[in-house]
């Protein structure tokens, strides 16, 4: 599944990305929590590519004790002012839409199509150090926590 695992930090050609989104996301992030009930551990980096124009998320989940692991990539690109399109591409061989929002130090991403799955992941910056992700399924018009994670920065 997807702990989605998107945040964004992007300006537009002229403009600065860092007045928009939250500039603690970039950087290298490990963490462990669960995933569909299960202990895990979490992995996301948070880049600027492409000239500045973009955001990349490269992301894994792996459930400890298991051969289950997911890996990621999503692409984010500020549209207005505080709100963020992109797609998602994971090895499970999915790809989807992206769009979110950005208030004060998190970011909420919907994610998925009627035709594939869809869900919503929130990303919140509790510290320098620290994010908290969580990550909800959309089933029967509600939605449901799969996964959850607190995130520690790397120490690069």
């Amino acid at each position: 599944m997807k702990t989605l695992l998107l945040i964004l930090f992007l300006g537009l050609s002229t403009g600065s990305l860092f007045a928009q989104i939250p500039e603690g996301f970039l950087g290298e992030w490990e963490g462990s929590g669960s995933l569909m009930g299960n202990e895990a551990t979490f992995e996301m980096n948070w880049n600027l590519v492409l000239g500045n124009q973009f955001i990349k998320l490269t992301f894994s989940n792996a459930i400890i004790n298991s051969t289950f692991k997911m890996d990621a990539h999503a692409y984010f690109q500020l549209v207005e002012d505080k709100s963020i399109k992109g797609y998602w591409f994971d090895s499970r061989g999915i790809s989807f839409p992206l769009l979110g929002t950005i208030e004060g130090e998190a970011l909420t991403t919907e994610w998925g199509s009627p035709d594939i799955e869809q869900g919503r992941t929130v990303y919140t910056l509790i510290e320098h150090d620290f994010i908290s992700v969580k990550d909800f399924v959309l089933k029967n018009n509600e939605y449901s926590l799969f996964a959850e994670a607190t995130y520690q920065r790397k120490n690069n």
